[in-house]
């Protein structure tokens, strides 16, 4: 093959990556010194990032030599006067590579209505100080001051822009990433903080414990108010996480569980009755009733086995209709009342509850 066939194939791989990707690109291609990915591709495809939760494109993984700044931060000719980035805000900075507005774009806000479709329920980003259930002592709502405009929450309360002292890597359920054409899931941290909203407290762990350091009220142990069950360390000293959590093998009447992380399995979303041997002695986690808009699956009419609808994400943020959940936008923004897997736009319909709690079975 010819030198000019060569640079044919060259340009029409990368005009592929570009199609797939997200509209913003982090790195300068030219000067970039991040290693053999320091490319579009250490953002949008999967390359050291995959599965190590080391790497976070433009968001970790410094060096002395680093051009990573320069992909946020102009030191002379910055369009705003805010900490040399380019937009106004932290959430107008985030939006412009993080928007989902745009037809292609893979946005974490945006994409609902990009797809033509509501929200229900989202966190109100630069809208708010109101944080539901937030008050430790009453279970209603607090006032919180966030790093926001008129300290309202923004994306730096829950996320490190520079990837510092984050919750252990998880396997979320977030498909973005494309390798010529193909999606992937990776294990990352998703940036999340150890302290979300500056708690006193760290949280090394995604799970219940991660959503109670602002939600405090929505603990199970309140004394003024009654909450549903939830798994957490005011419950029992080695509480389930996202990680960590008994799943329902899939298949039609499965009464087994095994242990294995929430993401990309609905079988976590279902608990037969009487409890599996890893369930027994658990309640749900948070993200077990609060996650993106889904079809789980059903118990069956005695509650001892469930069928669990597979897990199916074909496309990235919503693009094709069909995909099982259709959305992975928690916990910016979903289809649904409250955040809950399964709900209406607004409200939640029985069942959501019967996920757990079979007719038979209710007193």
């Amino acid at each position: 093959m010819g030198a000019r066939s060569l640079r044919t194939v060259f340009f029409l791989i990368a005009v592929a990556i570009l199609a797939f990707a997200s509209p913003a690109y982090a790195f300068d291609e030219t000067t970039s010194t991040a290693g053999d990915w320091a490319t579009c591709g250490e953002c949008h495809l999967p390359g050291a990032m995959a599965g190590t939760g080391t790497r976070w494109g433009p968001h970790g993984g410094y060096t002395a030599t680093t051009h990573a700044c320069e992909a946020c931060h102009t030191l002379h000719d910055a369009p705003t006067d805010f900490n040399l980035l380019p937009g106004e805000t932290i959430y107008a900075t985030c939006m412009t590579c993080h928007d989902g507005t745009s037809t292609i774009g893979e946005g974490v806000y945006g994409a609902i209505a990009g797809r033509g479709l509501n929200v229900a329920s989202r966190h109100g980003i630069e809208t708010t100080t109101v944080i539901p259930g937030g008050s430790a002592s009453t279970g209603g709502s607090s006032v919180g001051t966030f790093a926001g405009p008129g300290g309202k929450l923004t994306c730096s309360d829950c996320h490190s822009p520079h990837g510092n002292n984050c919750v252990a890597p998880f396997y979320g359920e977030r498909q973005r990433s494309y390798r010529w054409g193909i999606m992937t899931l990776q294990t990352q941290n998703r940036l999340l903080k150890q302290r979300p909203g500056n708690a006193t407290t760290a949280t090394p762990t995604y799970g219940s414990d991660w959503c109670l350091t602002c939600h405090q009220g929505r603990a199970s142990t309140l004394s003024a108010t009654h909450n549903h069950p939830a798994e957490s360390l005011a419950t029992t000293t080695t509480p389930f996480t996202y990680n960590n959590v008994a799943r329902l093998v899939t298949g039609a009447n499965a009464t087994t569980t095994t242990l294995g992380p929430l993401g990309a399995n609905n079988g976590g979303y279902l608990m037969p009755f009487p409890r599996t041997p890893q369930q027994a002695g658990h309640a749900p986690i948070c993200q077990q009733c609060h996650e993106d808009a889904r079809n789980v699956g059903s118990l069956s009419a005695t509650g001892n086995a469930g069928t669990v609808s597979p897990y199916l994400v074909t496309s990235a943020d919503g693009r094709v209709a069909s995909d099982n959940p259709r959305f992975q936008n928690f916990p910016h923004e979903t289809t649904s009342y409250r955040m809950l897997v399964e709900a209406t736009a607004t409200a939640y319909y029985d069942d959501l509850c019967l996920n757990c709690h079979p007719v038979q079975q209710l007193p």
